[in-house]
């Protein structure tokens, strides 16, 4: 066994360490157009991620819990839920076109413990929190 080989109980974050790890300067993701356009190499998608990881758990999430991510498509969106799954959390999608009253259905229904979203949608979250 490597150090890069993922432990017997794994999840799909155990698997992108690994890759990180191996191949940190390759490019992971691209964004295309838009006002979120980028490229991050595995090695940045990783540490981004990491960090999400350990705001989540500082503020008390853990294994199990249900993490949701209002978030566009993006770059964003993908490290929230690596960083969900660093911590052995549930990433639940919320759909960034959804009006008040879904959201509030779908907040109170997913027994979210934490919400990641984007600063653009602070307001819709305020008014249904």
């Amino acid at each position: 066994m490597t150090s890069h080989t993922p432990p017997r109980h794994f999840n799909l974050a155990d698997i992108w360490e690994c890759a990180a790890d191996l191949v940190p300067h390759r490019e992971a993701l691209v964004v295309v157009g838009g006002p979120n356009g980028r490229r991050l190499t595995y090695g940045a998608l990783e540490e981004r991620a990491n960090r999400l990881a350990h705001a989540l758990r500082e503020r008390g999430v853990g294994p199990g819990d249900h993490v949701g991510c209002y978030l566009r498509n993006g770059t964003e969106y993908v490290e929230a839920f690596l960083a969900a799954f660093k911590i052995r959390a549930v990433p639940i999608n919320v759909n960034y076109r959804y009006v008040a009253d879904e959201l509030a259905y779908l907040f109170d229904d997913a027994d979210l413990v934490a919400l990641v979203h984007h600063a653009e949608f602070a307001d819709r979250v305020a008014e249904v929190a």
